[in-house]
């Protein structure tokens, strides 16, 4: 039988990827010099990927952060990680909740007013998900439009306000990543819980579309999908069976 394209590369990806439990020079952020200026917003600005991503961004000695969540307390922290790695970033902490397009367009113009409008790279790190039920009937219909509201629309707000900005920086990165899941394919399983499956998916779309519109004008759009992380996300979501699970 021949195999599909999509078949032929999930092979060649299988053979590609390679195991580590540790970090390593190729994605040590330390290793790398980013242009200057060079800045970066972070929506979900803290936490277990949010922080590390301000802190490998601080590493690599970009010039401005920008972190927006709901939690100024938290952001403040990461704030302080950000400044003792690197004493020069200028950090911006802003209170944002990414379901809200007000707050978002206000994170935004905070962004334009504090770096002269210049923005190299925007990540939407900021997620939600209800308890893990794997059954319709049993998911509250709350449950599911707050993830619709957070990790599907909320992307577009981000998306709507921000690429204006990394448009108008043609000497930055010019860079829109989505952090997305492994739950955005998956249908069956111990976490294909539809709530949350069915919004990462429909985020995965919209940062799909995104760069079919946008990437002839030079902008860079990325899904990333994590697997599992320790965070206090999944901490607060998973059931007590698969606590420990590999």
């Amino acid at each position: 039988m021949i195999s599909t394209k999509s078949q032929a590369n999930a092979l060649d990806v299988r053979n590609f990827v390679s195991s580590h439990t540790t970090s390593y020079p190729d994605i040590d952020s330390s290793q790398v010099q980013l242009p200057q200026p060079y800045v970066v917003c972070i929506i979900g600005g803290r936490g277990a990927a949010g922080g590390a991503l301000a802190r490998s961004y601080a590493r690599a000695g970009a010039s401005g952060i920008i972190l927006g969540a709901r939690t100024i307390s938290l952001l403040e922290e990461v704030a302080n990680e950000v400044k003792i790695i690197s004493p020069s970033t200028k950090v911006v902490v802003e209170k944002c909740d990414i379901s809200l397009n007000d707050n978002v367009a206000s994170l935004a113009a905070k962004s334009q007013a504090e770096f002269g409008g210049h923005l190299d790279v925007v990540v939407v790190n900021s997620g939600y998900s209800g308890p893990i039920v794997n059954d319709i009937i049993k998911e509250p219909p709350d449950v599911f439009q707050q993830a619709i509201n957070v990790n599907y629309t909320g992307t577009y707000h981000a998306a709507h306000h921000f690429l204006p900005l990394l448009l108008n920086s043609p000497t930055g990165a010019m860079s829109f990543i989505g952090i997305s899941s492994m739950a955005a394919p998956t249908v069956a399983g111990p976490v294909a819980h539809i709530h949350y499956c069915t919004s990462k998916a429909a985020q995965v779309k919209v940062i799909e579309m995104i760069s079919e519109q946008y990437a002839s004008k030079g902008l860079f759009c990325a899904s990333v999908h994590p697997g599992g992380i320790k965070s206090d996300l999944s901490a607060s979501v998973t059931p007590k069976e698969y606590e420990g699970s590999k």
